[in-house]
């Protein structure tokens, strides 16, 4: 019986393309869990700093129905099930399903409170500035 082994190979591009691949990963990582800044004004709310930011136009924002919520005792409101997007110990952005199945746009971090605000565009922003009166205070004052 004679036994062959296989031909001389080489894998080093193989090598590269993971390394590269893992690079934007990292990459990517890094950019998506940045903390977004919410600007707030009578034009609306814009969100940057993250890879789901966006502005909403104060006309798409239904702030007659949003509210500052404590979500340890609001559990409908509570950020169920990931659809797309981040969701880390004390960070999570993106696209999520509420407890009540509401679809949503969530920016929470380890704060409990946080600034639940209805749109016209059937999701809600469930987000957690520094400061969520002050951010729906200063988004109502423009709207009136």
């Amino acid at each position: 019986m004679q036994i062959y082994e296989m031909a001389q190979y080489e894998f080093r591009g193989i090598v590269w393309v993971l390394v590269s691949l893992l690079l934007v990963l990292a990459v990517l990582l890094v950019y998506v869990v940045q903390a977004p800044a919410f600007e707030a004004s009578g034009d609306g709310l814009r969100i940057r700093g993250t890879l789901f930011g966006r502005t909403i136009p104060a006309a798409a924002l239904r702030l007659s129905e949003a509210r500052v919520v404590d979500l340890r005792t609001t559990p409908a409101l509570q950020p169920a099930w990931r659809l797309f997007g981040v969701g880390l110990p004390g960070y999570r952005a993106g696209w999520f399903r509420l407890g009540n199945k509401e679809r949503a746009l969530v920016f929470l971090g380890r704060s409990h409170r946080a600034l639940y605000i209805p749109t016209t565009a059937g999701y809600a922003l469930l987000i957690a500035p520094n400061d969520p009166d002050g951010c729906l205070g200063t988004l109502r004052s423009g709207a009136a």
